[in-house]
């Protein structure tokens, strides 16, 4: 089995199941017992002030939006980019934050870049190798960029054009593609 710890799931087109249509998964772990990921295009009506006074017993205010991670319940998470706040690395650059008293730092200092993230996205065992079988996701590294690029990018199509770069590359034998293709 290859994990897909650290890469995305980019929806395919034909995957119409309201939460995940068009949706990126930041895979968070992926091994035989299952997978988990949060989506990184899903934003909510919320900001992190919303958390004032729940996660962080001072109150403070930051207008900063709340991503839905997935129909998962689950802890507050935050990716952000501060090794000393982290629970662990992702891929480089990109840590994970779960311990309240870490997430509750983060949103007290109102860490950028960051993305917080209410809920999961969540696999039992081999559900989501079943998935790839129906051609509900494609696969793509995840970096930095792709968790913490401006919001105003539609990050879906910018990753859709990625994976057909990167596929016709594979193709060609083409060792490395420029991030824009038309540069050549």
């Amino acid at each position: 089995m290859n994990s897909l710890q650290g890469h995305l799931l980019i929806a395919a087109p034909s995957l119409i199941a309201p939460i995940f249509t068009r949706s990126i998964i930041l895979m968070i772990d992926h091994d035989e017992d299952g997978a988990m990921g949060v989506i990184l295009n899903l934003r909510i009506d919320a900001t992190a002030t919303d958390l004032a006074g729940k996660i962080v017993e001072d109150g403070f205010s930051w207008d900063k939006p709340l991503n839905l991670g997935g129909p998962v319940s689950g802890p507050l998470m935050v990716l952000h980019a501060v090794p000393d706040l982290a629970d662990r690395e992702i891929i480089p650059g990109v840590f994970l934050a779960i311990d309240a008293d870490r997430v509750g730092e983060i949103l007290s200092r109102k860490v950028e870049p960051s993305v917080i993230v209410v809920n999961y996205s969540g696999w039992s065992a081999g559900q989501l190798e079943g998935e790839f079988e129906w051609d509900s996701w494609l696969t793509l590294p995840a970096t930095a960029e792709h968790v913490f690029g401006p919001v105003e990018v539609n990050l879906w199509e910018t990753v859709v054009k990625q994976v057909s770069i990167r596929t016709l590359a594979e193709f060609f034998g083409v060792r490395e593609v420029p991030p824009d293709p038309n540069m050549n």
